[in-house]
């Protein structure tokens, strides 16, 4: 595998750990602390495996998750260990950088997906709407029956007035 390649793919993993970090780490960290630890974490906890964390402790998941890689990149028919574990320390690297780049492309893009998420709510709710107004049976109202056209014309007044005393005047 290229080197540049490795630490782009790196750099890939290390922002979208972040994003899966930013969503599910909190819940899963929590998880982890009281498993692994005699008091458990509060429930407000402000830590998750990247955030605020320091260095020594972000090093860990980059590790697991460049080791990871490799070693699907080992087997995919990489025959050479050793470009396989040079490859592995350059991703390691790009891991680490996608950690720390990873806040500014959450910033960046949650401003744009928001207004599709907002957007994509309303047309949820819109849709919800017209299917529960689908769903709920309308009162059906009896109709009148339908006269003939005959019997139309002779219900109708005339509101020609010349017509009626011309009637007259020819009686």
């Amino acid at each position: 595998m290229d080197t540049f390649l490795s630490l782009l793919v790196g750099f890939v993993i290390g922002i979208l750990f972040f994003a899966w970090d930013n969503k599910k780490g909190y819940v899963w960290y929590k998880r982890w602390y009281d498993l692994s630890h005699k008091t458990p974490l509060d429930s407000d906890n402000v830590y998750s495996f990247i955030n605020n964390q320091p260095f020594s402790k972000r090093l860990v998941p980059a590790i697991i998750l460049t080791v990871l890689f490799a070693w699907g990149s080992w087997l995919l028919g990489d025959l050479n260990l050793i470009i396989t574990l040079v490859t592995g320390m350059l991703s390691l690297v790009g891991v680490i950088a996608g950690f720390y780049v990873g806040p500014m492309v959450m910033n960046k893009l949650p401003k744009g997906l928001k207004e599709a998420n907002k957007t994509l709510k309303k047309i949820d709710e819109l849709e919800k709407d017209l299917l529960d107004d689908q769903k709920e049976p309308k009162p059906q109202q009896p109709q009148a029956p339908e006269q003939s056209s005959s019997d139309k014309t002779d219900d109708k007044k005339d509101t020609d007035w010349r017509k009626g005393v011309q009637d007259f005047l020819d009686k």
